[in-house]
């Protein structure tokens, strides 16, 4: 809760652009984030009419723009600690599409079960039962191919087919149940905060006003939190200064 939430999520976005195939500068970042965060964005506005695209969401004042910057650029070596610096993640996306292609994409249009799967992998990262820290890769996309074949009334092999890629039955279940019951896990956090997710990206004064009104407060109302990887990297740049 240091950092506004849009801040820390354009700071990980860059800097998992910046070590895959297409980099993106931060002012490629400042103006797609400019636009989502406008009054006029149809982003998280389902009920708002999608406007007509208009470049001057986009636009930033050069103050704007360096703020922005000198924020992101905080962000991301404190990201870089908190995951230790190791930035190697095996991710099950690209195992899904050629597990897929082996499958000859259970006779499906290619572009509609990749779709699909790559939906299914996407929602997962959402799951409370933290799928992806306690599933490996290869049954994370098994599992997504299973639930995007039944979407699509897919014609699957009558054979246990997923034990060809190293998946078993029980596994496989709790993956397909863990996947297809986001849909109501995410309904039911709507209706517990209503509205917070129907008026744009969710902002940190909006979940700081929110978790006031249920009598939690940032330091249990006793000041402001110390938080431990602000601290760690307050002593870093001590030690980094020259005594005078």
């Amino acid at each position: 809760m240091l950092h506004e939430f849009s801040d820390v999520s354009a700071a990980a976005l860059f800097l998992v652009a910046k070590m895959g195939p297409m980099p993106r500068s931060v002012r490629d970042f400042s103006n797609v984030y400019a636009h989502l965060l406008s009054s006029k964005s149809s982003f998280f506005r389902p009920k708002q009419p999608l406007p007509p695209p208009d470049l001057r969401l986009s636009y930033q004042h050069e103050d704007e723009y360096l703020a922005f910057q000198n924020r992101l650029l905080a962000i991301e070596p404190r990201i870089l600690y908190a995951v230790s610096f190791d930035t190697h993640v095996s991710l099950p996306h690209s195992l899904a599409i050629t597990y897929l292609q082996t499958m000859d994409f259970a006779g499906q249009p290619k572009g509609a079960i990749g779709r699909r799967v790559v939906a299914y992998l996407n929602t997962a990262l959402l799951s409370p039962q933290m799928l992806y820290l306690t599933h490996q890769p290869h049954a994370l996309a098994t599992a997504a191919i299973y639930n995007a074949a039944k979407d699509l009334g897919a014609k699957m092999p009558e054979c246990p087919w997923w034990e060809v890629f190293d998946v078993d039955r029980e596994e496989l279940g709790f993956l397909v149940v863990g996947m297809r019951s986001l849909d109501g896990w995410v309904k039911r956090q709507k209706e517990a905060v209503p509205g917070i997710f129907d008026d744009g990206m969710v902002s940190r004064s909006r979940m700081e006003n929110e978790t006031k009104k249920r009598g939690i407060y940032i330091g249990n109302g006793k000041g402001n939190a110390v938080d431990e990887e602000d601290e760690v990297m307050r002593q870093m740049d001590a030690k980094s200064t020259p005594a005078r």
